[in-house]
C-alpha cells in the first residue's frame, strides 16, 4: 500500500514538472515577472528612502544636542572661573575683615582703655 502511494506521488510530480518545462512563458508572463520585479525594488528603494531620512534627522538632532553640549560645557567653564574667582576675592576679603576689626579693636583698647567692648 505504502509503495502504490509513493509511485502515485511520483507519477503525478512528474507529471507537474513536465507540464511546467514543456509551457514556454509568454509575454504576459514577462511583464508579471517585471511587475514583480519592479516591486520588489520600489519597495527597496523607499526602505532605503526611509532609511535615509532616518539617518538625516538623527544627524541633525545629533548636531544641536553637541552644540548645545558643547555651549553648557562653556558656560560651565566660566561658571567655575567665576565661582573659583569669588573663592579668592572672599578669602582676601575674610583676611582683610579680619586685619581691619582686630586693628580696630586694638586702636579703641589703646585709645580707651576704661571702655569694655563686651555686650553682656
Amino acid at each position: 500500500m505504502k509503495r502504490l502511494k509513493t509511485i502515485s506521488i511520483l507519477a503525478v510530480a512528474i507529471t507537474v514538472f513536465a507540464g511546467c518545462y514543456a509551457t514556454e512563458p509568454t509575454t504576459s508572463d514577462f511583464m508579471r515577472m517585471h511587475a514583480a520585479d519592479e516591486k520588489a525594488m520600489s519597495v527597496e528603494q523607499k526602505e532605503i528612502a526611509k532609511n535615509w531620512d532616518k539617518g538625516l534627522a538623527l544627524k541633525q538632532s545629533g548636531q544641536k544636542l553637541v552644540k548645545h553640549g558643547e555651549e553648557l560645557i562653556k558656560s560651565g567653564e566660566q561658571d567655575i572661573m567665576t565661582g573659583k574667582h569669588e573663592i579668592e576675592q572672599g578669602n582676601v576679603d575674610i583676611l582683610e575683615g579680619t586685619r581691619l576689626s582686630d586693628e580696630s579693636e586694638r586702636i579703641f583698647h589703646e585709645k580707651y582703655p576704661g571702655l569694655k567692648l563686651d555686650i553682656k
